[in-house]
């Protein structure tokens, strides 16, 4: 069985077709800078559900069930339950905070955002059932940079999570977003995971192959138990030296499709693209099936 623990769902009506503007990895880092005019219609455009579409690359690439969260722009986190719904066998809903500022830039004062989070928090665990906080650009909730001003900010967010003992994603590395590149090195999680263990947290990407912020990730990973990975993005080497190190039992498959990365098909489709890291990483059968299924199962309570 395959698990996708990382997948955003929800697009516009103008990234229905990008069959000619994405082709490869680059081609996605650089869309933004390279046709402005249709990045804008994460800002203007009306949100479409794109949950069939989903389901549909699902079946073609052996995909059992995925872990759902909002692409960035203007899309509610009740938009992404309702589509969930759709597919209760299949899909599994998170919540976002913040990611409409990850689209179009980030508040001055984000105060009143990171305030309001918490109640956010528990109405969607209690009222929409979501099983934990999907990516989250920290400089959407604060702008402070030192990693224990950061933690005394993010402090509520974590407090309210470790209620309920689920999970919460932050993002490593570069996004092809707008600002807030100096918050990809992890490093600050480690003060946010020492002070919280109850809540487990996960560096999505794992540095996305490149070695400073990989370093980072596994020294905060080696130092904090509740930290895990997925695998979107990394390299085999960066793959096995993390199982060697922390074990397969922290370490999730993960694609990152969404309206824009589903559009990846060079050298190979997306699908094929994030499971070649863990080809190459020469997995024993139980590593395998730990990443595959077994962490992110257990991670999202999926058996409840």
């Amino acid at each position: 069985m395959v698990i996708d623990a990382h997948v955003h769902i929800w697009g516009f009506p103008s990234f229905m077709d990008l069959d000619d503007k994405i082709r490869t990895t680059e081609d996605l880092i650089a869309f933004r800078t390279r046709y402005p005019q249709l990045y804008q219609a994460r800002l203007t455009e009306t949100p479409v559900d794109n949950t069939d579409q989903l389901v549909a690359d699902m079946g073609r690439n052996g995909v059992a069930k995925a872990i759902v969260q909002a692409a960035p722009g203007y899309i509610t986190n009740q938009q992404v339950v309702a589509a969930a719904r759709r597919y209760p066998d299949r899909l599994i809903p998170l919540l976002r905070l913040g990611h409409d500022q990850e689209a179009a830039g980030y508040l001055e004062d984000p105060t009143p955002a990171r305030e309001q989070a918490p109640e956010e928090i528990v109405s969607c665990i209690e009222q929409l059932g979501v099983r934990g906080v999907g990516e989250t650009f920290v400089r959407a909730l604060t702008n402070e940079i030192h990693p224990e001003k950061i933690a005394r900010d993010l402090a509520p967010i974590m407090e309210t999570l470790a209620r309920y003992r689920l999970p919460i994603l932050f993002p490593t590395a570069w996004s092809q977003f707008p600002g807030a590149l100096y918050y990809g090195n992890p490093i600050f999680v480690d003060e946010v995971a020492a002070r919280f263990p109850q809540v487990p947290i996960v560096l999505t990407k794992m540095g996305r192959g490149i070695q400073t912020y990989f370093d980072m990730a596994l020294t905060v990973a080696l130092r904090n138990v509740n930290v895990y990975f997925d695998t979107v993005g990394t390299t085999g080497a960066h793959l096995r030296q993390a199982i060697d190190r922390i074990g397969a039992e922290r370490i999730m498959f993960g694609t990152d499709w969404s309206a824009t990365w589903r559009w990846v098909r060079e050298p190979q489709n997306l699908h094929a693209l994030r499971m070649k890291a863990l080809d190459e990483a020469q997995l024993s059968e139980s590593e395998r099936e730990q990443i595959l299924w077994k962490t992110a199962s257990r991670l999202f309570r999926l058996d409840e």
